[in-house]
């Protein structure tokens, strides 16, 4: 289980609800602490986290800087992500 803050958590959700809709149907219930209970799970977050960055700057390319935020939610989501897979072992 890991705890963010309440910023990280909204870039999360925001993020899972406009890329993966089953990583926000999962996760979207959980308050603060995000964990992830078996090796489905693990697996959909990991999936998740290999693209939403990919997914991200397809949408909104930094060529201008203009899209500097959802880039940095994207990667720190991604940091995110990690931590959560890391905290329940796979």
């Amino acid at each position: 289980m890991s705890e963010f803050t309440k910023e990280q958590h909204s870039a999360f959700l925001a993020l899972a609800k406009k890329y993966d809709k089953n990583v926000f149907a999962l996760f979207g219930k959980q308050q603060g602490a995000i964990s992830v209970s078996n090796a489905e799970e693990a697996a959909l977050l990991g999936n998740f986290s290999g693209k939403v960055c990919d997914w991200v700057l397809n949408d909104n390319p930094d060529y201008d800087a203009k899209d500097e935020d959802i880039n940095a939610d994207a990667e720190m989501v991604s940091f995110m992500l990690a931590d959560i897979l890391a905290d329940a072992g796979y």
